[in-house]
């Protein structure tokens, strides 16, 4: 009997030991920069380019739950960005935060930690996310988000 639940165990421990380590996570939010005097300021925004009075704004407008699927591209000047598209209720979101605030600065936080503060441009529905990452990392990132979404 002894012998028998020793094989058992030790057949359930092989099995546990060959499971793959669960795939890392990964989390997003993107909020308004807002001053820091501003009722609805957050937590103070430390980036390059941002002023010691820029906070965020307390709630996020986008989060890793509204991504439909991410892609890996190259911006402009050659570098490796991480593009989201947006569920459609979340895209009609940004836009409309987006063109409300043309001329301000977002800030786009994967894993809890300031990416990119770029300045709203336009009114959009999408996200390009210029982190200064390498292929293998924005590829991880990208792989990350979709896994997340209920893609492969």
């Amino acid at each position: 009997m002894a012998l028998r639940t020793l094989l058992l165990l030790s057949g359930i421990l092989a099995h546990a030991w060959a499971q793959p380590a669960p795939a890392p996570s990964v989390t997003l939010s993107v909020h308004l920069v807002v001053a820091c005097s501003s009722p609805d300021a957050g937590p103070k925004a430390a980036f390059p380019g941002l002023d010691a009075a820029d906070c965020l704004d307390r709630a996020p407008f986008l989060t890793q739950k509204d991504v439909q699927v991410a892609e890996a591209r190259r911006n402009s000047q050659g570098h490796t960005v991480v593009f989201l598209t947006f569920r459609e209720d979340a895209a009609i979101r940004e836009l409309n935060v987006t063109r409300r605030n043309t001329g301000h600065r977002v800030a786009i936080l994967v894993n809890g930690r300031v990416a990119a503060a770029p300045p709203v441009s336009t009114g959009s529905r999408f996200l390009y996310i210029d982190g200064g990452y390498t292929a293998q990392q924005a590829e991880a990132l990208v792989a990350a988000f979709n896994r997340q979404a209920g893609l492969r």
